[in-house]
């Protein structure tokens, strides 16, 4: 969404990248000062020093200024930019890390860190899949209590955990089917079922496929010896969509896990 605002600002605030929305690019522009970076498709970035960078952690019952390393990445979640020539800024959040890491953090809506070629530089995933919440079956569906977000679901984090969902969880926690991972400076984070840690990711064509240290019931890996099992994730690159009651629509991309049908997508009411 990009906002006018009375004072010929731009503010950009981007949804959904990982659901598969690319950042939006031409928003940093040649207006602005050569000091400033360009944004690349991903949206993320990584430090080149240890900065502040508007990221709070909790320490007790307070949350300090997270001091993040050389090297960390980063995702962007908003941008402030002038009209005219001036200082482009940022506010960041962490991206789609595991459970227990994400419930530690907060971060800031406002952007104010520069978003300068010296402190930062763009980065392109090696896994694009990372935060896509991957739904099982071939679309959504309702139930008699019409919920749609009504099937079990998994995501791969950035630092690379599987978060797994059961069928009563996402129910309970996603009844509507609108759950949007790393979107915006609000980040969802749910208690997962279950988790494994991430061993090996390498991304051939459309398919990634993914090593991890323990079965998860509820994902249909293949056991390749006793602390590995591995999934292999297709994308169809076909879509699917159904109009529900009125005004209410499903749409979704088609994968497949190890063959089996699984969808990623959202509920739109109107």
């Amino acid at each position: 969404m990009i906002k006018l605002t009375s004072k010929g600002t731009i503010v950009l605030m981007m949804l959904g990248l990982a659901a598969g929305i690319g950042l939006a690019t031409g928003t940093t522009t040649a207006q602005a000062s050569s000091k400033y970076l360009d944004l690349g498709q991903s949206g993320y970035v990584r430090t080149k020093k240890a900065m502040y960078v508007g990221l709070y952690q909790k320490h007790g019952n307070t949350y300090k200024p997270l001091l993040k390393k050389k090297g960390a990445l980063l995702r962007v979640a908003g941008i402030y930019q002038p009209t005219g020539k001036g200082p482009i800024k940022v506010s960041f959040t962490s991206g789609a890390v595991h459970y227990s890491r994400l419930s530690k953090l907060r971060f800031s809506d406002t952007a104010t860190i520069p978003l300068t070629k010296a402190n930062f530089k763009n980065v392109k995933l090696k896994a694009p899949l990372r935060g896509t919440v991957l739904r099982a079956g071939n679309g959504f569906k309702e139930d008699n209590k019409f919920n749609y977000g009504n099937s079990s679901a998994f995501y791969l984090t950035l630092d690379n955990y599987i978060q797994y969902y059961s069928k009563s969880a996402l129910i309970k926690y996603d009844a509507q089917g609108e759950m949007v991972i790393d979107g915006g400076n609000a980040m969802e984070n749910y208690k997962p079922t279950a988790s494994a840690k991430m061993i090996k990711t390498t991304v051939k064509g459309n398919t990634t496929t993914v090593q991890y240290n323990k079965r998860i019931k509820g994902i249909p890996g293949k056991k390749l010896s006793a602390h590995k099992y591995q999934i292999k994730i297709t994308n169809l690159k076909t879509r699917g969509g159904k109009n529900f009651a009125e005004e209410t629509r499903g749409s979704w991309t088609n994968y497949t896990v190890n063959a089996k049908p699984y969808f990623e997508g959202m509920m739109y009411f109107d």
